[in-house]
């Protein structure tokens, strides 16, 4: 009885604290519309679990930030900002429509009897310890900028390994119409769930989000019900993982934009 119990504490303790480790890698600028080409344009990656509100700053060697062109992230130089709780970069932006884009590489995040520790499966079992459980966590965020009606910068495909590609332009919808989304996981259709939410909606309370739906077969729609800088969240977990370093990979993906 004793084993079991101890046994179910820790699978609790797994439960927790993998939700614990995984923030949400976002994009948040002060503001997004109406920005000047050739003009330095400072944005940042922020790392929280309520949105749009950060709480840490992430590894800078595990990120990689910047400005899409012709289809490529062109990488800014990350700066930490401890005070603000986020990475800071610059761009400069074309005319019209502009894409940013972070990545973050994970590290191995494992469950251990001393509870979470970083570091690989074999690491810290060579330290004594007893890994319930292992796994990365790989981020992507993308933010659309400058939305237009006549510019399709905004469905432009990145091949993240799980990216929401937007169908409907963010200059064309309104609070109370439906945003739709394709997404896409390995380059197979996506299904499982999805959500979302605006800049400001709930700033007490962790993983709450305005607007929950499953996407089916790679196709999901989001009701707009306010104005602002909105965010479209989608993860898959348990995916094969890598031997004697985590046992699964997570991927968690984010697009922003903004609804006037």
């Amino acid at each position: 009885m004793r084993y079991t119990k101890f046994f179910t504490a820790l699978f609790i303790l797994a439960l927790l604290v993998n939700t614990a480790a995984a923030h949400e890698l976002t994009i948040k600028a002060a503001k997004y519309s109406n920005i000047p080409a050739g003009e330095k344009f400072n944005a940042e990656v922020q790392s929280a679990h309520r949105f749009i509100v950060p709480e840490e700053v992430e590894i800078l060697s595990r990120v990689k930030a910047g400005i899409i062109q012709d289809g490529k992230l062109i990488e800014s130089e990350l700066r930490a900002n401890e005070k603000g709780l986020c990475i800071d970069f610059t761009v400069t932006p074309p005319e019209g429509t502009f894409i940013l884009a972070a990545i973050k590489d994970g590290e191995s995040w494992c469950v251990t009897n001393e509870g979470g520790k970083s570091g690989s499966r074999t690491e810290l079992e060579a330290q004594g310890l007893k890994v319930i459980s292992a796994n990365k966590y790989d981020k992507y965020a993308k933010a659309i900028f400058n939305a237009s009606h006549d510019d399709k910068t905004f469905a432009q495909v990145l091949n993240h390994p799980l990216e929401i590609i937007p169908v409907t332009n963010p200059a064309d919808v309104k609070s109370g119409e439906y945003f739709h989304v394709k997404i896409m996981l390995n380059g197979q259709p996506y299904t499982g769930p999805v959500w979302a939410s605006y800049d400001g909606f709930v700033t007490e309370y962790e993983n709450t989000y305005a607007y929950y739906t499953e996407a089916e077969n790679g196709e999901a729609h989001i009701k707009i019900t306010h104005s602002g800088w909105w965010g479209v969240r989608a993860s898959q977990g348990g995916l094969p993982g890598k031997s004697g370093d985590y046992d699964s990979v997570n991927l968690r993906a984010f697009l922003l934009f903004e609804v006037k």
